[in-house]
Order: structure tokens, then sequence, then C-alpha cells
């Protein structure tokens, strides 16, 4: 029994999200891809698992308002913000110094929520957080905190049933998940923190992969496995230890907008199997995924979380690249 569904839950996304073999790419059928770009929710993609909790559990609270923010590029923020008007929420979005003008946080006003600039960076969002619900609370209102990437043990429950969805498909397939390696990005931590909690419930021992790409992974991994602990206690499992999980290290990579102009991962993804691959996520989660060892007996689980707003923003990116890499000496 998956313990995550003794949690109330705002239905949102569409679920199981698919999980097929890629053929075209590596004929040897060694490649599986986690669709959570198929969601079925916005533009949230793999969002919507922590959202459906998240929103639950401020419902459950009685709140009338949630408190969320990030960079101006966070899918997150923008998802959250789209979760809220569907759960019947207000929404106050604090978002760090950058544009004003990119795809989250036009959802997030085309869904009502308020968007505040907090002039800072996006490492003090969490105070800003904080303070804003000290300020709501003052006003009368119940306030719902949600730190960046939906970093609670309410949001992990997304990841954590999830880890019980891809069992059963890869079961489904013939495949023996124990021997499979499941490869996952991480920013907040929250999704490998769920995932790895998850596992833990089932003592289900395969092989997970977190590839960072916002921290160092010797920070990372401690905050996983409090992160991890914490949602193990919410439903009652025993917490995972740290030999659950590995942490590739892809931080001191290029930035994202440096990375956008490197597009064979994104070149291949897209002229091979269709999909786009944000630079910031996308970009190094498959990279390391393609060099890891696998077969169709023991394969290697991409989960595709999404990000298709960077994706689409950075369609561009490539050719600029080429035309200044191929452009004449002196030319402008």
């Amino acid at each position: 029994m998956n313990p995550c569904e003794r949690w109330p839950r705002l239905s949102l996304g569409v679920f199981p999200t698919p999980l097929h073999r890629v053929r075209r790419l590596r004929d040897d059928a060694s490649l599986l891809l986690k669709r959570d770009d198929l969601t079925g929710f916005g533009l949230a993609g793999n969002k919507a698992r922590p959202l459906e909790f998240l929103m639950a559990d401020a419902i459950a609270h009685d709140c009338d308002i949630v408190v969320t923010g990030g960079a101006p590029t966070s899918n997150f923020a923008g998802a959250c913000a789209h979760a809220s008007a569907v759960a019947g929420l207000d929404c106050e979005v604090l978002v760090a110094d950058g544009p004003a003008s990119t795809v989250p946080i036009r959802l997030a006003r085309a869904c009502g929520a308020l968007v505040r600039a907090t002039g800072g960076d996006r490492a003090l969002i969490e105070d800003a957080i904080a303070k804003r619900v000290i300020d709501l609370e003052l006003e009368g209102r119940h306030p719902y905190p949600v730190p960046r990437g939906g970093a609670t043990p309410a949001g992990a429950l997304g990841f954590a049933s999830a880890a019980f969805e891809v069992r059963a498909q890869l079961e489904d397939q013939g495949v023996d998940p124990t021997r499979a390696t499941i490869v996952l990005p991480v920013g907040s931590g929250a999704s490998l923190a769920g995932f790895i909690a998850g596992s833990a419930a089932m003592d289900l021992a395969w092989r997970v992969v977190g590839v960072s790409v916002s921290r160092p992974a010797p920070q990372m991994e401690s905050n996983v496995l409090a992160r991890a602990a914490a949602c193990s206690a919410l439903i009652g499992s025993r917490p995972a230890t740290s030999d659950a999980f590995a942490i590739v290290d892809r931080t001191g990579d290029m930035l994202a907008e440096e990375r956008a102009g490197d597009m064979g991962a994104v070149r291949m993804m897209r002229a091979s199997e269709g999909i786009l691959l944000d630079p910031h996520y996308g970009v190094p989660t498959f990279e390391v995924s393609w060099t890891l060892p696998a077969t169709a007996e023991e394969p290697v689980v991409l989960w595709q979380t999404g990000g298709i707003p960077a994706a689409v923003e950075n369609l561009d990116a490539g050719d600029e690249h080429e035309r200044r890499v191929l452009a004449p000496s002196g030319s402008m």
C-alpha cells in the first residue's frame, strides 16, 4: 500500500505519467523516459506532484492565501500561482532580481497572483516569504508559506508517491526495479528527498542518482537526507540512509544561458524524440543519464521533469551561438 494515499490531495495532474523506452536515440532500449512533462496541468510539469499535496494541506489548515517565491525563471513559482487559483486561494509570488517578463511570472499574473519584487538575491527568498507571512497575519489573513520548490514534508509527498508509481510501471514492463537506475535533477532537493523517502517506505534498494545544478553535492546530500527523514516521519516509515542515493555535482558547469548555446543534447532529444530540454535542469540531467552504463534489463530511467517555459525561451539560443561562432572575423 502507498502510505501517501492517506494524505489529502487536490487533483491537478493526470497520473501516472507515461514511462517509455527511447528507441530512436538508443536502439538497445536501455534508456527510459519518465514523462512528467506530460502531467497535464498548465506548464507545471513535475511541479504538479508536490502542489497537489501542498494545496490540499493549505485548505486543510483553513488558509486563504499562499505565499511563495523564487527567481523570475522559477517554473515552480508560476505553477504554484496556477494551483492556488484552482484551489480557490489567493497567492503572492515574491520574485528575486531579474526580468519580470518571463513565462512563469506572466502565468502567475494571469492566474491572479500578486507579484512582488524583493530587490534581492534568490537566496534571500525564504526570509522574504517568512516576513511576508507575518505581515499578512497582522492584516488578519491566514497565509500558507511555500518555500522555493515546495521543499516541505508535505510537498515531498508528491515524489514519495511517484516512487510507488514508477516501480509499478517498471514491473508492468517486465523490468526488475532493483536493476534500474533512476536519474532526477536536483534543485531544492525536495523531489529527490521525497523519492528516496518513498523508496525507503517500499524497502526498495534501487539505484537513485540526483544531478545537482544549484548547490554543491555535499550540501545537497545533507539537505536531501534531512528532508527525506521529515517526509518519512510524515508517512510513518523508516528513514532513508545515505547509501540510498548518489549525487552528481554539475554546479561547476557553465551557466544556463551559456549551456543553451551548447545545443548537442537539446537537438538530439528534440530531433529524435520530440522532447524539449530546458538548459538548467534538463540538459545536465540528460548528459549524466547518457554516460551511465545501461542495458535493456538494467535500464536508466531519466525523469523528464518539464521545464517547458525555459526550453521555449531558449529555442533560438543555439542559432545565436552558431551565428557568433561562424561570423567572419571583424564582423558585428
